[in-house]
């Protein structure tokens, strides 16, 4: 046997690993090149909720076109990467690990900066901020969180308000539901006392119905929200920010925001914020 043949089991098994470690490294750089892969593809997939008002609805049942702040968002950013947006339909529960699978490109549906999010998808530059409260029946008297200790809530499935009201209120029964529409649905029926949640969701689900509803004054906590990416993608997160930058500094950041909480709309909210960096606590 020559040398050359007795050196080739050996020669080819390292021939194998070798291909073995360049197969994997170039699915870590494909993986790792998201934004061009969306750039490739002429499109970029927003996952948004299909009834969450002002974020994402449908305004005229004859077209059955959604609108919303959701939807001004991604049409914004798509426009800054030169893309098309796709709005993909995804639920609260669902929302961070469809950016993490890669079923939708950017996560919005009001997707709050939390340490724990944080470790499973990045966020960008904020792109809105609010505070958790609750909301309850004008006419029962519930003024303060100690007028609640003991009493039904509702709240969408994925908020973690299961988490967050027994720090503020004492023994409450949080029921999940699968949206706003859903959990306001079970306040207005009388099946829970107070619904908690987001209070540019609250002010949406209440709508004009302010003589029958009222929002308590007092903050569960303060929130602060962002486009949800998956990690590993440092590129595309860039890009992301920059759009939100050219956003606030157009000044079209503060229309959209108008348009749909603010001057422009019903819920007559104040913006005190800007598309910027999260803030630690």
């Amino acid at each position: 046997m020559s040398d050359h043949s007795a050196r080739a089991p050996g020669f080819f098994r390292c021939l194998a690993l070798v291909s073995v470690f360049a197969a994997c490294a170039l699915h870590t750089a494909a993986r790792a090149d998201q934004l061009d892969a969306i750039k490739s593809a002429g499109v970029l997939k927003c996952g948004i909720g299909p009834g969450a008002k002002p974020y994402s609805f449908v305004a005229d049942p004859n077209t059955r076109k959604l609108v919303g702040y959701d939807i001004d968002i991604c049409e914004a950013v798509a426009k800054s990467l030169g893309v098309k947006p796709e709005l993909v339909f995804i639920t609260l529960v669902t929302r961070v690990t469809d950016v993490q699978q890669g079923r939708t490109d950017l996560g919005l549906a009001a997707i709050t900066n939390t340490p724990e999010r944080a470790k499973q998808v990045d966020f960008s530059y904020n792109y809105l901020v609010t505070s958790a409260k609750v909301a309850v029946p004008a006419d029962r008297g519930y003024k303060t969180f100690a007028d609640l200790a003991g009493k039904r809530f509702s709240a969408t499935e994925g908020a973690n308000l299961e988490i967050k009201l027994p720090k503020v209120i004492d023994n409450p029964q949080v029921i999940g539901f699968p949206s706003p529409a859903n959990a306001f649905l079970a306040l207005e029926q009388g099946k829970v006392d107070a619904m908690g949640g987001d209070e540019t969701t609250l002010r949406g689900v209440i709508g004009t119905k302010t003589d029958k509803f009222q929002i308590l004054d007092q903050a569960v906590d303060n929130q602060q929200i962002g486009l949800a990416v998956r990690k590993g993608e440092p590129r595309l997160l860039a890009e992301v920010n920059r759009a939100l930058a050219q956003l606030e500094q157009s000044g079209e950041a503060a229309e959209i925001f108008d348009r749909w909480f603010g001057a422009n709309s019903q819920l007559r909210m104040k913006r005190s914020f800007r598309f910027a960096p999260y803030q630690g606590s």
